[in-house]
């Protein structure tokens, strides 16, 4: 991974049992410091670690993986409770210096101080469950009630968008990152285009459509339809005029005028907006 980062993986069929898989990765490491010692390379003993990665047959401790603190089982609450560990007293320390700064000024420190935690592992923590994520939103909600602020008037007035709402457009807009070509090429691996993306061929959709492997998910749907793989569904239905913007930032300015118009219409899943079970509704009213 980088210059002093070693991570080797390998997969297993799920019924191998466990002392199966730990003695292969053991075999594994023993063939890795034999090469250490060929090349004059020392590992670092209390760093190495065996996990095992599955949702409910994981082995071994959570481990930082980019950043991010990655739970053997998938479920990412233990990234989700260091994160609010950081956001909770950081709250409130905003909250005491209200005799000092107006609200506005207030919100504009949240947005600095609060939003870069919480979204600074958005994408590892997209596929965990609403219960966990919705953590995010309480914080925030919590927030805005010292002021007597709803999260519809915090939106409409200051731009002040709910995590949840947030989360959804940074997904979506890194899938248009990556329509542009402008993200890791390993995305334009894990995320090639449809065989059939052209309209004229499909009688409908966009000419950018992506392919949502859904074809392959053949275990554990709940996860698969949780993860970036559902957001394609997302993406493919958008309108054409939207995934030919130029850029990411005016991609997602365009998702937010949506939310926000939904938002003065008084819909009760305007901060839902781009998930995949509000996306008929989109699409049926006709705010794009």
């Amino acid at each position: 991974m980088f210059a002093d980062d070693l991570n080797v993986f390998q997969q297993f069929d799920q019924r191998v049992p466990l002392d199966e898989i730990k003695t292969i990765l053991e075999k594994c490491q023993k063939r890795v410091h034999h090469w250490g010692k060929v090349n004059r390379v020392s590992f670092d003993a209390a760093k190495e670690h065996f996990v095992v990665l599955h949702p409910s047959a994981g082995s071994g401790p959570p481990f930082k993986l980019l950043g991010p603190l990655i739970d053997t089982d998938l479920r990412m609450h233990s990234c989700i409770d260091q994160v609010m560990s950081k956001v909770r007293p950081k709250i409130n320390a905003i909250l005491r210096m209200r005799g000092f700064y107006d609200v506005p000024q207030l919100l504009n420190q949240f947005k600095t101080h609060i939003w870069s935690l919480l979204e600074m592992n958005a994408g590892a923590i997209f596929h965990a469950a609403s219960s966990l994520l919705d953590r995010f939103d309480k914080a925030q909600n919590s927030f805005l009630k010292e002021f007597d602020m709803t999260s519809e008037q915090a939106f409409l007035e200051f731009n002040f968008a709910p995590p949840k709402l947030r989360r959804n457009i940074a997904m979506l807009g890194m899938l248009h990152k990556r329509v542009l070509g402008k993200c890791h090429p390993s995305f334009e691996h894990l995320l090639p285009w449809h065989a059939d993306r052209f309209p004229e061929s499909t009688g409908s959709g966009h000419s950018k459509r992506l392919y949502g492997h859904w074809c392959e998910a053949t275990a554990h749907p709940a996860l698969f339809a949780k993860s970036i793989f559902c957001f394609i569904d997302v993406y493919n239905n958008l309108p054409q005029n939207v995934v030919d913007a130029s850029c990411v930032s005016e991609f997602q300015a365009y998702l937010t005028q949506v939310a926000r118009t939904r938002c003065q219409l008084h819909d009760t899943e305007w901060a839902s907006s781009f998930c995949r079970r509000c996306e008929h509704y989109v699409r049926s009213t006709g705010h794009f």
